[in-house]
């Protein structure tokens, strides 16, 4: 971890957008794993390259449920590490394979790590579905994940494209009924128009990156009169590609129309950053001042 500033480190924080499976350093990761993943981390050619990490190091990494606890609890102590006092974290539903198979096996896991950190961390579990896994699964798994209390929210990500989605309405449907708050991946490499499409399709409470919007005033504004915060993740989307700089970054945009925004990890694997060094990032960018920064902070949680 590169120096920064204490101040920044230690202020209470969220990270609501966070991939648990990828969600720990890679100082953290290599240990347990027991490989390098080569050059690594570095920028990448967008989300295809990315994928091919994960294809070839990271997911068949993880093959038991002892895996899954392991990845969990690594991005648990390195989020306390940076003081964050919430995590919303995501679990991708796609884990019920490494626990044979049993749904209760699954929500006994993620439970427990839940239990084990409640005193030093709150942290909210977050139902994470990929658009591309098996459907016939998710119509199997989804309903019981959402009924178990177990998870205080959903989302769905892949492919931020419009086809497909009406095969997930009913589970947003029925995580709004039981009162998960609803999140889905949208405009980090997809335009405005996407961003405002997926809020109303889903009736969305929170948007992952939502960057997008940031070109379309009429999509900001969209936004704040219905308060969707959007989590954003800067050092993501600099490193993807998704923005030149950190400096250019649409934050600020955002912020300025009254878009509520949080600052996040999205993967710490592979972007390296904590919230709090991102804080001070920003900050040293001019894209905001410290006591916006805290103030986006201390606003969230």
């Amino acid at each position: 971890m590169s120096f920064v500033d204490k101040k920044f480190i230690e202020r209470p924080k969220i990270d609501a957008h966070n991939h648990l499976n990828l969600g720990m350093r890679y100082a953290s990761y290599v240990v347990w794993a027991n490989f390098f993943i080569p050059d690594f981390p570095r920028p990448l050619n967008g989300l295809d390259e990315m994928h091919q990490i994960i294809s070839e190091f990271t997911r068949p990494r993880c093959q038991t449920a002892d895996d899954v606890e392991k990845l969990l609890s690594l991005a648990i102590e390195d989020a306390i590490a940076d003081t964050v006092i919430v995590i919303e974290g995501s679990v991708d539903i796609g884990f019920i394979n490494q626990c044979g198979g049993n749904i209760d096996t699954f929500l006994a896991l993620v439970s427990g790590i839940r239990d084990k950190y409640a005193e030093r961390i709150r942290f909210e579990p977050e139902l994470g579905m990929g658009k591309t896994f098996d459907i016939a699964k998710l119509n199997a798994w989804v309903p019981e994940c959402i009924g178990s209390g177990v998870f205080k929210s959903i989302d769905l990500y892949g492919p931020e494209v419009e086809e497909g989605i009406e095969n997930f309405k009913g589970f947003f449907r029925l995580a709004g009924e039981k009162g998960l708050k609803k999140k889905a991946h949208v405009g980090e490499f997809s335009d405005s128009r996407s961003v405002v499409r997926f809020v109303e399709f889903f009736e969305l409470d929170e948007v992952q990156h939502g960057i997008g919007a940031a070109a379309d005033s009429s999509a900001l504004r969209f936004l704040a009169d219905n308060n969707i915060r959007c989590n954003v993740c800067p050092s993501s989307n600099v490193m993807l590609g998704a923005v030149p700089s950190l400096k250019e970054h649409p934050i600020r945009r955002m912020a300025d129309a009254g878009v509520p925004v949080s600052i996040a990890t999205d993967d710490l694997l592979f972007f390296n950053r904590s919230v709090g060094e991102q804080m001070a990032d920003l900050v040293a960018a001019g894209v905001f001042s410290e006591d916006e920064v805290f103030s986006i902070a201390s606003g969230c949680i």
